[in-house]
């Protein structure tokens, strides 16, 4: 695959507190939180209080989607990560398995 075995670990831990993250600042500019309100990109100004309003629901909605994609998308790194990991794992577990040469084999075959 792409990686070795360290790497691909590194990699799926690191995706999936990306995943966590992205899905709880996703939820927060759901529900509107206070928190996130400064990084609304706003203008200086507004006419009234209630574009204003409509203004940071839109923006609100549309950083949530983009945390939500950003989230899939760790979330699929994360499993690719986890794939090449268990092959990783899986071809040394069978290097182990086999003998090195033939002088190795008949070495372990003279003591059965």
């Amino acid at each position: 695959m792409l990686c070795g075995k360290k790497c691909s670990l590194f990699c799926l831990f690191l995706s999936i507190w990306g995943t966590i993250q992205l899905l709880l600042m996703g939820m927060s500019y759901s529900l509107n939180s206070m928190g996130m309100f400064q990084t609304l990109p706003l203008k200086e100004t507004y006419k009234s209080l209630q574009q204003f309003r409509t203004e940071c629901d839109r923006l609100n909605r549309t950083l949530a989607l983009r945390c939500y994609v950003s989230a899939i998308l760790y979330a699929l790194f994360a499993f690719c990560s986890y794939i090449c990991f268990c092959t990783r794992k899986r071809r040394a577990n069978m290097q182990k398995l086999k003998p090195k040469s033939k002088k190795a084999q008949l070495k372990t075959n003279r003591f059965i």
